[in-house]
């Protein structure tokens, strides 16, 4: 695990003016993993925007093991702008993430919901199949969570929602 200060240094790199130094550092970051997610999205509440599209990518590139982290930080987060950082890294997992986020989209809490659903749009058609399911399974909540989504998606979505309309 990567001590305290190696993080601090990759993130005073992110704010470089030099490109390759800049996506070096959110290699670097992402590679720790999971255990530097607290540090960096406490560095996302402070930074400037170019920042923190280096630091969300950075988290997006640890994969699904970032999913609850991240979901537990836009819980907490009161910042709107931090909640989109966030929003993007998770849609950021593609095809990957997709069952994962698609158990956080009844989630209690307002924002999480919102964060979800904008990810598994930004996903697109993959993420299709499994909205279905879910706007066809049993929790009453979750359907009606997964039929906005699938709605909010357009054209493809709405098919899927009435496939025996098609015509």
């Amino acid at each position: 695990m990567a001590g305290k200060e190696e993080i601090y240094a990759l993130f005073r790199a992110v704010g470089e003016p030099d490109l390759e130094a800049r996506r070096e550092a959110e290699l670097a970051l992402a590679a720790i993993g999971p255990s530097a997610i607290p540090e960096i999205i406490a560095a996302l509440e402070e930074s400037q925007a170019t920042m923190r599209w280096y630091l969300a990518r950075a988290i997006a590139r640890m994969g699904v093991a970032s999913v609850d982290p991240v979901i537990e930080a836009i819980r907490l987060s009161g910042d709107p702008d931090l909640r989109r950082y966030l929003t993007g890294s998770l849609a950021s997992l593609g095809e990957a993430g997709i069952p994962h986020l698609i158990r956080h989209l009844a989630d209690d809490d307002v924002n999480v919901r919102g964060a979800i659903a904008l990810a598994l749009c930004r996903i697109g058609e993959p993420a299709i199949p499994a909205l279905s399911e879910a706007a066809d399974g049993d929790d009453p909540f979750l359907r009606t969570c997964a039929e906005l989504v699938l709605f909010r998606m357009g054209e493809e979505g709405i098919i899927a929602l009435f496939p025996d309309e098609e015509g």
